[in-house]
């Protein structure tokens, strides 16, 4: 462990990012539409032993990474204690990576949209017709040139992360473009003026931190650099592994599969080309290779049919035997810190309050704004506060329109709360039941300190 939280930095950046950008670059260069079926074939064959292969260096890079900010976090209570624990946070925070810059590439591009006419036509269309809508003039169509050109460098990513049925921003631009609408209001900020604020807090952090440590032996300063380092690497790469193999590798893989479902719908195997993502790989293979194309409609169905009956299921917390919790290790700890665990008891003497983890400092009170998917995402407000199940790295924008987060997972690792972080955010994560107890447009209280939010 000590060994890979000293090397997987240099790892990610000189060997498996490289790797990565091969494979990426192998997946561009292909002419899928152009392809024979042999070579279609093939290539279906390499994307997925190559996917595997990037779930390999997903979890040779977890494991270091979710590990040296969560001991950094436990050096920092044993030296300074644990009422100043959730201050280890800044000096980890305000390090560049993928998702910050996506958003900030949005709101640079939002900028572009100087004329009235523009700004006006994105603020006032509704999100489906406003590309329809820019195709119609001149100045229109060179803003929807820079927005495509933005999809196709940013927008392979798409709501769930981890779906492969689920579009990409680069097949349905409408995320991206309620993100717009945000950007275009009068009351945005630039990120930019407020990474600037975070970076001179971390530095100042930084620079308290190793005043108090002047007195401590040498090898305490030495681990706390080394920690301070690969915890900060961490929270980079954290954000970064996500957008190589968790959002753009998922975009290949689904490219490749949209181009047999493609052919099958034309053939008439399947009804509709995104059917293919009701079809086993073998299915697959059989069904495109054959010279008499099967008709798997009513396997579709069948199967279409299956996936919404569990979709109207709510599955328990857990299934199989409790064994209690976990040895307390570093890993385990981490592990703890990213997914969050189960949310603290609730106080019968405070009914109206919610507990969970501190996950970013701060308080604020608001109007809750319940979004379970990232498509509902217009309805979100400036200063509203944002309650989910959980956010990914595509969610990251709208952390520029929200005043506070509270989610039902979660600890102080995850996406959320270091995104929170980033943004001046108080956020609230791992309570285990906030979307399903606060009502959309309730008045709350988020208290990011004490990880509690109150219903008023």
């Amino acid at each position: 462990m000590k060994q890979s939280i000293g090397t997987f930095a240099t790892r990610w950046d000189e060997e498996w990012l490289p790797e990565l950008k091969g494979y990426h670059k192998t997946w561009d260069a292909f002419d899928l539409p152009g392809a024979s079926v042999d070579d279609l074939l093939k290539h279906l064959d390499w994307t997925l032993d190559t996917f595997a292969r990037l779930w390999d260096i997903h979890f040779e890079i977890a494991v270091p990474f979710l590990v040296a900010p969560s001991m950094f976090h436990d050096l920092y209570s044993d030296v300074f204690g644990e009422t100043e624990a959730l201050h280890s946070y800044k000096l980890l925070q305000g390090i560049e990576n993928a998702s910050l810059t996506a958003g900030r590439e949005l709101w640079s591009l939002s900028q572009t949209a100087e004329s009235e006419e523009i700004r006006s036509l994105i603020l006032n269309h509704p999100t489906g017709e406003i590309v329809a809508a820019l195709e119609l003039s001149d100045e229109g169509g060179e803003f929807l040139g820079r927005l495509r050109n933005y999809l196709h460098e940013f927008g392979m990513r798409s709501d769930t992360v981890i779906e492969l049925a689920d579009p990409s921003w680069v097949e349905d631009p409408s995320i991206a473009i309620e993100n717009l609408k945000h950007y275009l209001s009068d009351d945005a900020e630039d990120p930019v003026e407020h990474w600037n604020q975070l970076v001179a807090e971390r530095e100042q952090f930084v620079t308290d931190a190793r005043e108090k440590l002047a007195g401590y032996p040498e090898a305490v300063r030495g681990q706390f650099e080394m920690f301070m380092a690969a915890g900060q690497d961490g929270q980079r790469i954290q954000e970064d592994h996500n957008w190589w193999i968790d959002q753009m590798g998922n975009h290949k893989v689904r490219s490749v599969l949209l181009e047999f479902g493609r052919r099958l719908a034309a053939s008439g195997t399947i009804a509709d080309r995104d059917d293919v993502f009701f079809l086993t790989g073998d299915e697959i293979k059989d069904a495109i290779a054959t010279g008499t194309p099967p008709d798997m409609k009513a396997v579709v169905a069948e199967r279409s049919a299956e996936m919404d009956r569990w979709d109207k299921v709510h599955p328990p917390p857990m299934i199989g035997t409790d064994y209690g919790p976990p040895p307390d290790n570093p890993v385990t700890r981490a592990i703890g810190r990213f997914f969050g665990g189960p949310p603290p008891a609730a106080d019968p003497e405070r009914p109206d309050v919610i507990k969970g983890n501190a996950g970013s400092p701060g308080s604020v009170t608001g109007t809750a704004r319940v979004i379970i998917k990232l498509s509902d995402a217009g309805r979100l407000n400036k200063g509203e506060i944002l309650v989910t199940a959980t956010t990914s790295p595509p969610w990251t924008p709208l952390f520029a329109t929200a005043g506070a987060i509270v989610t039902d997972t979660g600890g102080p690792l995850s996406h959320c709360a270091i995104v929170a972080r980033e943004y001046g955010l108080p956020a609230v994560v791992g309570t285990g039941m906030a979307t399903a107890v606060i009502q959309d447009g309730q008045q709350i209280e988020v208290n990011g300190d004490s990880g509690e939010v109150r219903v008023l």
